[in-house]
């Protein structure tokens, strides 16, 4: 049993989250520092969500200074560490902005390069072609989720809305195979595959190419070619895939 258990269970696990690159993790500690630092109870938790819009704008005045107004209605005023996990919590959100708009710009930056790659007659290599193209997915996979992200998560800044990642943040129970940290990894997933896979075609161009000893327009076979055909799709559809579980996400919150 124990035996089934490691190579159906935990070693699936594993790989996957290198596959992932383990970047999903480094999401989770960010968010769980947060948490921590505000020493949230789930009951805080609870009330956070509660919490009416009145409530917070009474007792918030900026990120750094924090008044407590006379309340106008008979609602209790909310303790000091929910005012300042808000503050943590819109610094959190704006810093994933700013790294989604640099990721953007990087994911352009490479799509430009391999189109110029793959214009290059000396680049026609099948090692060379498949490794920029699989690049060109990435890229252009790793566009699409930032693009979509920086639109949603304007709206992440609520925090009945931050509740919902403190309690997915306390489920010890939450799937492997997607949870909410998966999903905020998914940028930087694709584009550091991109830039992985871009630099195996620049490689692959320097030793391939250039020399007179090197076959000139290599052509595979229709079988030989059908390998990285399904392989390229397989990845085009994957990114699909993920982009519909996003976008059911983006619906639950």
């Amino acid at each position: 049993m124990l035996v089934a258990s490691i190579l159906f269970d935990t070693i699936p696990r594993h790989v996957y989250l290198h596959i992932l690159l383990r970047i999903p993790s480094l999401y989770f500690s960010r968010v769980t520092r947060i948490f921590e630092d505000a020493r949230l109870s789930l009951p805080a938790i609870k009330r956070m969500a509660q919490a009416s819009a009145e409530q917070w704008e009474s007792n918030y005045s900026s990120p750094f200074t924090f008044i407590q107004q006379p309340m106008a209605t008979n609602e209790a005023p909310l303790p000091r560490s929910l005012l300042s996990f808000r503050a943590s919590w819109e610094s959190f959100v704006d810093s994933l902005m700013r790294e989604w708009k640099t990721l953007n710009v990087i994911s352009v930056l490479i799509c430009r390069a391999i189109l110029t790659l793959l214009q290059i007659d000396a680049a026609s290599h099948p090692i060379t072609r498949t490794t920029a193209l699989f690049s060109l997915i990435c890229a252009l996979m790793s566009l699409l989720y930032g693009c979509m992200y920086i639109v949603r998560f304007g709206t992440m800044r609520k925090m009945h809305k931050a509740s919902s990642f403190a309690t997915e943040a306390q489920n010890s129970a939450a799937s492997i195979w997607w949870n909410v940290w998966v999903l905020l990894a998914m940028p930087a997933i694709w584009l550091s595959w991109s830039i992985i896979t871009f630099f195996a075609s620049i490689m692959s161009f320097i030793w391939l190419s250039g020399s007179s000893q090197d076959l000139a327009g290599v052509v595979l076979s229709p079988r030989a070619a059908l390998g990285p055909r399904i392989g390229l799709t397989f990845v085009f559809s994957l990114g699909l895939v993920y982009l519909v579980l996003i976008v059911r996400e983006f619906h639950r919150y």
